[in-house]
């Protein structure tokens, strides 16, 4: 059975963002622990989004999406040390609760900084190479999706990269469909509520300064992370930004 893996975003370990988000989703992706999730009693009408479909990944942001390959893990390792000697960490600025496409609760970033998005187009690329081509079933899985949608997943094994490409933060899968709120049309304070269960100040100021390489031994099996790779500071300087991309769930 071919593993996959990919390369994650993760908060640090000794932080409140990712223990909160963590409890969440109700397991540690750096320990594979499960944990009991905070669910706020404001919200009570709803199930929590900790499914175990959002559990698999843990609390995680994806730059670069689950894949097979033939590589080896050191090969891969190796990869991602050198990919991380020469790029930077990147501040995000303030995080805000949303709900992305099709009903996905998540924090996103207030502003794009572009720097995070040529940080994705370097990783995208240096990692392609090591990719098996998709396997019947995952792109189709992935549907509904737009032609140019269609046209990366052909080219990268995944439709919502370069500008397709929005990061975040799952927090759960889709509210949609099952008695909860439409994407869009959250019930009254529901994303006050969430934003309510990370503590003040957690979610101001965020900087992506690790690569995470993670591993899924099979199908249906927890993602974990199998080693991590700190970026160098962010330039110096305020970062320039751009207004939020659309409430389509990026990766």
């Amino acid at each position: 059975m071919t593993p996959r893996y990919s390369v994650y975003h993760a908060p640090p370990a000794d932080g409140v963002l990712y223990a909160t988000g963590s409890k969440i989703l109700g397991r540690c992706l750096r320990t594979g622990l499960p944990l009991s999730p905070p669910w706020p009693p404001g919200l009570a009408g709803l199930a929590p989004p900790h499914p175990a479909g959002a559990a698999v990944y843990g609390f995680h942001a994806t730059l670069v999406a689950p894949f097979r390959t033939s590589a080896t893990r050191e090969v891969l390792e190796e990869d991602l040390a050198g990919l991380a000697a020469r790029l930077r960490a990147v501040r995000l600025g303030a995080l805000e609760p949303r709900i992305l496409g099709r009903g996905f609760p998540a924090l996103v970033p207030k502003t794009v900084n572009p720097a995070l998005l040529d940080l994705e187009r370097e990783l995208v690329a240096a990692m392609s190479p090591r990719r098996l081509p998709p396997e019947p079933g995952d792109i189709a899985g992935r549907e509904p999706l737009t032609a140019r949608q269609r046209t990366l997943a052909g080219r990268w094994g995944y439709p919502r990269v370069l500008e397709e490409f929005q990061y975040h933060l799952t927090l759960g899968d889709s509210m949609a469909g099952r008695g909860r709120p439409a994407a869009g049309a959250p019930g009254p304070g529901f994303l006050d509520i969430l934003a309510g269960c990370f503590p003040p100040g957690s979610l101001d100021d965020l900087v992506v300064d690790e690569l995470c390489l993670c591993r899924q031994g099979g199908p249906g099996e927890n993602f974990e992370i199998v080693s991590a790779f700190k970026l160098p500071p962010p330039a110096a300087g305020p970062p320039e930004t751009a207004p939020p991309a659309d409430d389509e769930p990026r990766g």
